[in-house]
C-alpha cells in the first residue's frame, strides 16, 4: 500500500466513524473510537517461491453503549460497532481490490427485568456470555463468537473488547454465595438477499444452544458448572444432539496471587487428519471427545507489577507421529506451487495444532499513566511460538498503544510454518 493511499484510507475511515460520534453524544451514548495502523510482514506463493510481502492495515473502529432505566427493576441497554477496513479479508496474503469496506452491527441489545429484586432477572435480547476468567485461552467461553473486527489481539488476550452477543433469552437465580443461570439461543437462519439488512442486527445462529451455568463462592474461592447442549433441530444438516461440559475455579491466596484453573469436554468435534504426508491426502476425522483445559497463577506485587503463566492442554491437537506428519504435510505442500492438499494446519488457526502451550506476560508501570508488558506463547512440542511487546499510555479521554509480535522457530515447527514472520499494532482509543 502506498503512503497515498493509506493516507486517504484511514482518512476515509476517519471521517466515516467521528460522523457518528456527535449522535452518540447528542444521545448520552457512551462512545469509544479506536485507530490502528498494522504493518505486518508475510511469506506468500509467488511464481512458484515463497517471498516475503508487507502491507499495513488500517482499522478505524466505533463502539457506543447506553444503558436507559424504563421504570422501576427494568432497564434496556445495547452496544453498537461500526469498522472501516483498509484490508476487508484481515490477512496479510490477501489484499482485495476494495481498499475500504464499512460495516457495522449491533453486538447488544437487551431488556432486563428483576423479577424479584437480587434474586430472580429475566434478559432478553443479545447478549454476550462470559463466564471464563482465563487469559490465553479460555475453555468455559463455550458460546465465544470472537470479535466482531476479526482483529487478533496484540496483548494475547482470548477475547477483545468489542465481541458480538447471541439472540436469545437468559434466566438467573441469586441465593446466598450461589447462582443458576440458564442462556437459550434459537436457531435463526434467513436466505442470503435478507442478510443484506439482517447481517447489522446479527449473525445467523446455526444451532439451538441452551447454556447451564452454576456459581458457587466458597471462602475466597469462585467455582463455576456449566453445561451447554446444541442442536440444529429438524430439518438442518446437523439435527444431532452434542453437548460440552465444563468447570472451573479461581481462589485467591493472600493479597498478591490468583490462582485458576477450567477444563471443559465436548463430543463429535470434527477435523481434518494426515493420511499420507507426501502424497498430500487427507481424511475428515471425528474426536468423540475433546478435552480442554487451563491452568495458571496471577501474582500482583509493588508498583502495578504482575506476572502471569498460564498452561493449556488443547484435546483436539496432536501429538507424537500424528503431529510429526501434519508437520511434514505442511512443509511438503509449502514446496510444492499449486499444490492440490488442503492447509490441515489452518484449521487450527494460531497454535493450537498442538496438545500443549504454555503462556506468560509480565507487566508493570513505569509512570502513572505508562504501562509496559512483555508476553510471550510457546508450543512445548516443538518449543516455537510468539512473543510481544506492548506498550500503553493512558489518559482520561484518550490513549495511545503499540505492539510488536515476532513468531519465531525452525521450518519444521508449527510457528516456523506461520505466514505471519512479525507484525506491529499501533493504536489510538478516544474516549466520549
Amino acid at each position: 500500500m502506498t503512503p497515498r493511499i493509506a493516507y486517504s484510507a484511514s482518512r476515509l475511515a476517519l471521517v466515516a466513524l467521528l460522523a457518528i460520534v456527535p449522535a452518540s453524544l447528542a444521545l448520552g451514548l457512551e462512545a469509544e473510537v479506536a485507530l490502528d495502523v498494522l504493518p505486518a510482514a508475510a511469506l506468500g506463493q509467488e511464481g512458484g517461491m515463497r517471498a516475503q510481502t508487507e502491507t499495513t492495515r488500517l482499522l478505524a473502529q466505533l463502539a457506543a453503549s447506553h444503558k436507559q432505566s424504563l421504570e422501576e427493576n427494568l432497564s434496556l441497554s445495547g452496544t453498537f460497532w461500526a469498522d472501516a477496513d483498509s484490508l476487508p479479508s484481515g490477512s496479510p496474503l490477501g489484499t482485495p481490490d476494495d481498499k475500504l469496506s464499512i460495516s457495522s452491527r449491533l453486538l447488544e441489545l437487551g431488556l432486563e427485568w428483576e423479577a424479584l429484586p437480587g434474586q430472580l432477572i429475566v434478559e432478553l435480547g443479545k447478549k454476550i456470555i462470559h463466564p471464563s476468567s482465563g487469559f490465553f485461552k479460555t475453555p468455559l467461553n463455550m458460546l465465544s463468537r470472537g470479535s466482531a473486527s476479526g482483529l487478533i489481539p496484540s496483548t494475547g488476550a482470548a477475547v477483545s473488547t468489542w465481541e458480538e452477543g447471541w439472540v436469545g433469552a437468559d434466566l438467573s437465580y441469586l441465593a446466598g454465595n450461589v447462582t443458576i443461570a440458564n442462556f437459550f439461543s434459537p436457531r435463526m437462519e434467513w436466505s442470503d438477499s435478507a442478510d443484506q439488512s439482517l447481517q447489522y442486527l446479527s449473525q445467523q445462529q446455526d444451532d439451538f444452544n441452551d447454556l447451564l451455568r452454576l456459581g458457587v463462592r466458597i471462602g475466597t474461592a469462585d467455582l463455576r458448572l456449566l453445561a451447554l447442549a446444541s442442536s440444529g433441530g429438524p430439518g438442518s444438516e446437523d439435527p444431532d444432539l452434542r453437548l460440552r461440559l465444563g468447570a472451573g475455579v479461581d481462589a485467591n491466596v493472600g493479597d498478591s496471587l490468583t490462582l485458576r484453573a477450567e477444563c471443559s469436554v465436548a463430543d463429535s468435534q470434527d477435523r481434518l487428519d494426515v493420511v499420507d504426508e507426501k502424497l498430500l491426502t487427507s481424511r475428515d476425522e471425528s474426536v468423540a471427545w475433546a478435552p480442554r483445559a487451563l491452568a495458571g497463577f496471577t501474582w500482583t506485587g509493588p508498583n502495578e507489577l504482575s506476572v502471569m503463566a498460564e498452561y493449556y492442554y488443547n484435546g483436539l491437537g496432536m501429538t507424537g507421529s500424528d503431529y510429526d506428519r501434519l508437520i511434514d504435510y505442511s512443509v511438503n505442500r509449502l514446496s510444492l506451487p499449486g499444490a492440490p492438499g488442503p492447509d490441515i494446519l489452518d484449521q487450527f488457526g494460531g497454535f493450537e495444532a498442538a496438545r500443549h502451550y504454555c503462556f506468560a506476560r509480565v507487566a508493570g508501570q513505569l509512570e502513572t499513566d505508562l504501562a509496559p508488558a512483555l508476553f510471550s506463547v510457546v508450543n512445548l512440542q516443538d518449543y516455537s511460538g510468539m512473543t510481544g511487546v506492548n506498550l500503553a499510555y493512558t489518559r482520561d479521554a484518550w490513549a495511545l498503544s503499540g505492539s510488536i509480535a515476532d513468531y519465531w522457530g525452525g521450518k519444521d515447527t508449527e510457528a516456523g510454518l506461520s505466514p505471519v514472520l512479525w507484525s506491529i499494532d499501533l493504536q489510538l482509543s478516544l474516549f466520549f
